[in-house]
């Protein structure tokens, strides 16, 4: 399963949800975490912070590049990482402008992929060429929502956003489902937002990401969540998330 974690707007816990099923699915299989943020927080999160030569900005710069030798290997049980560096967003310009950006995550993983059981792709905040090329690399997608309305509608723009592109044949990947993060089940606009979605015909998991100060501190822990706290209710929503994930995942093969 190669699968791009999406938004069409930062602060949504798309970060935090990316890193926690990679390192949830590390321990299932050989797990690949790849940051195609410029702001590179996937790699912090893990305490990774890399500089250009060694990040997805200098393999992607560099077509010479070999990725496997920027890889930091095991920053969590079964996980290696591909960090990022803020010069993404130049080398994604750049890119535009040649006509290479679509199809450039996708040749950068080229060589290892096969290696991985699976690779759980960060993506830009927004629906632009970094997170299409994210996209691109992958075979499936989740988008984050919370329980602010503008965030719900950006789930719906995402999906919108896969549909169009598949359409265009830049990519073939399926959404698996729209997730709830930093859920406030207290909260009436929560309710609402979740009742407002349940009206289109997106699939939704079941499975909601409470909202936790934990994330917080495991983010400047620089330990995902279910390796700093891997019994607290936020850690164990992530593992039911991970099951369903892989769940939907297989069901999409079948179909």
């Amino acid at each position: 399963m190669r699968l791009a974690i999406c938004s069409s707007k930062g602060g949504v816990g798309k970060t935090a949800t990316a890193a926690n099923l990679a390192v949830a699915l590390g321990k299932q299989g050989r797990t690949l975490a790849v940051d195609a943020d410029p702001q590179d927080s996937l790699g912090r999160a893990f305490g990774v912070i890399a500089g250009h030569a060694d990040s997805l900005a200098g393999v992607l710069e560099d077509s010479g590049t070999d990725v496997r030798g920027v890889l930091r290997h095991g920053v969590a049980p079964g996980v290696d990482l591909l960090p990022a560096h803020p010069s993404l967003e130049a080398v994604g310009v750049a890119l535009a402008q040649q006509g290479g950006l679509v199809t450039s995550i996708k040749r950068a993983l080229r060589p290892i992929s096969a290696t991985y059981d699976y690779i759980v792709i960060d993506t830009h905040g927004d629906a632009g060429n970094l997170t299409l090329a994210a996209i691109a690399a992958a075979d499936s997608v989740v988008t984050v929502f919370t329980s602010d309305p503008g965030s719900a509608l950006g789930a719906v723009r995402m999906a919108s956003f896969l549909q169009t592109h598949r359409e265009f044949e830049n990519t073939n990947a399926s959404l698996l489902g729209v997730l709830c993060s930093n859920w406030d089940r207290q909260g009436a606009a929560a309710r609402e937002v979740a009742q407002a979605l349940a009206q289109t015909q997106l699939p939704i998991f079941d499975t909601r990401i409470p909202f936790s100060r934990r994330v917080a501190s495991a983010t400047l822990a620089k330990r995902p969540v279910t390796l700093s706290a891997p019994t607290s209710s936020v850690a164990q929503a992530y593992v039911g998330l991970t099951d369903e994930i892989l769940t939907a995942y297989r069901e999409v093969l079948a179909a």
